[in-house]
């Protein structure tokens, strides 16, 4: 039986239950009746580790990835895959959202199984991910445009698809601009894919949820809203898949939880001489004593010596924002035992994030800071999607209008993501349980 994985990222127990009846889908209620589960995140609970997760059935110290961004100052031995195409000095420095599936160090499950799989917007999904690959691989101009591009295998895909649906709407899949049209342009791919390019599995990724509950919070009603409004982009998909006797399998990555407070480590290091910058005001990697590469709710902090590790450490659990703070081996415990990940990685309490700049004065931000640019920041920032139109750029020295994420392990299970359908699932797994599942 084929397989359709539907991914809609901040689909959480409470939302769900929250759900009005009038916009609840039949199928819905099918799904949930075939079988709903609640997944144990894996940590750190953000795309790129959760997806990998699901995917491979391993934590980050089996696959690598973990967080959305990965260290390449330290790793010289990854940056034979990273897309070096543009902003080449820092993607070798840190990188964010680099697509090759060759960082993975664990195979993908469809590839252990010998089965097909097609994937959209699955991240590290180039060089071999699957059979049928959409995902996005925007241009960048000299001039600081940006000019909406997917990748695809087969390579005519994206072609094909641009001629049915017209341009992937890439302003609206991030930044200040992000919203349904990128998700209702999945949508329809994924139904044409399906029936075009038939492969076992197809994983299907669609962000809306995503967007809203940063902005408004996993309390706002219009949150549901957008939930219901998500659903129902969803139907012709699904009815499609089911007129075809496929398997429908609906999946969220992580719930959130609302948020009031934020925290910049690197500021603090900044501050305390462990951190250094370069003539022209940036990180310099190779002379700083540590270094915090932050995503959402988790900081991997990277030092020098084990004199520099002792003395971070003590600085991280004196911020009231942060909850826990592991070290060295203590990392297993949390499945980030890697090299990879930060010789000390933190946790926000959930009520927080961490925010990824290290200077107080905002004079001194660099240019990037104002725009959606997501490859030169050595961090997530969630506060692109925030425009000021007084100054006519991003509202980057505004994290408060930020007011939910992720990435923490959420005390309340109902804010733990879900699996709707399978009959196979206890009614808890872990997440590393998702990939014997598909």
């Amino acid at each position: 039986m084929r397989t359709c994985v539907i991914d809609i990222p901040g689909l959480s127990n409470r939302l769900l239950d929250a759900l009005p009846d009038e916009t609840r889908p039949g199928w819905l209620n099918e799904l949930i009746d075939l079988g709903r589960s609640t997944i144990r995140p894996v940590l750190p609970a953000v795309t790129m580790t959760v997806q990998a997760t699901y995917t491979t059935g391993h934590t980050p110290a089996g696959h690598g990835m973990i967080a959305n961004g990965l260290p390449a100052y330290r790793l010289p031995d990854i940056r034979d895959n990273l897309d070096l195409s543009n902003f080449e000095k820092y993607r070798c420095a840190v990188s964010f959202w680099e697509q090759s599936n060759m960082l993975l160090t664990e195979k993908r499950i469809w590839k252990r199984t010998g089965r097909t799989a097609a994937t959209l917007m699955l991240q590290s999904s180039m060089d071999q991910a699957a059979d049928v690959v959409v995902t996005p691989k925007p241009e960048h101009t000299p001039d600081g445009k940006t000019i909406s591009m997917c990748w695809s295998a087969p390579t005519d895909l994206y072609n094909d698809l641009r001629e049915q649906l017209g341009e992937f709407p890439l302003h609206h899949y991030w930044g200040p601009l992000a919203g349904i049209k990128s998700s209702d342009w999945i949508a329809a791919a994924a139904r044409l894919v399906w029936e075009q390019h038939p492969c076992d599995l197809q994983w299907v990724y669609i962000p809306q949820m995503d967007y809203d509950l940063q902005k408004l919070g996993p309390g706002d009603e219009r949150c549901l809203a957008s939930l219901g409004q998500t659903l129902g982009l969803l139907t012709p998909l699904v009815e499609k898949v089911l007129s075809q006797d496929g398997r429908i399998l609906l999946l969220s990555e992580y719930g959130m939880t609302p948020v009031s407070r934020s925290v910049a480590p690197n500021a603090h290091l900044a501050a305390a001489g462990l951190l250094t910058l370069t003539d022209s005001g940036e990180v310099d990697y190779d002379n700083s004593r540590a270094f915090a590469m932050v995503d959402h709710q988790v900081a991997h902090v990277y030092t020098a010596d084990d004199t520099a590790t002792a003395e971070v450490r003590s600085l991280l659990e004196s911020m009231p924002e942060v909850d826990v703070v592991y070290e060295g081996g203590e990392r297993a415990s949390v499945g980030l035992d890697t090299p990879r990940a930060g010789d000390l990685v933190a946790f926000s309490h959930t009520d927080a994030w961490f925010e990824y700049r290290w200077w107080d004065d905002w004079s001194k931000a660099p240019a990037y800071a104002w725009t959606v640019d997501i490859h030169r920041k050595p961090g997530y920032d969630p506060t692109e999607m925030f425009f000021d139109p007084v100054n006519k750029r991003i509202a980057a020295d505004k994290p408060q209008h930020v007011k939910g994420s992720h990435g923490a392990l959420p005390k309340d299970k109902a804010d733990w993501p879900v699996l709707l359908g399978s009959k196979d699932a206890a009614s808890e797994i872990d997440a590393t349980d998702v990939a014997e599942l598909l």
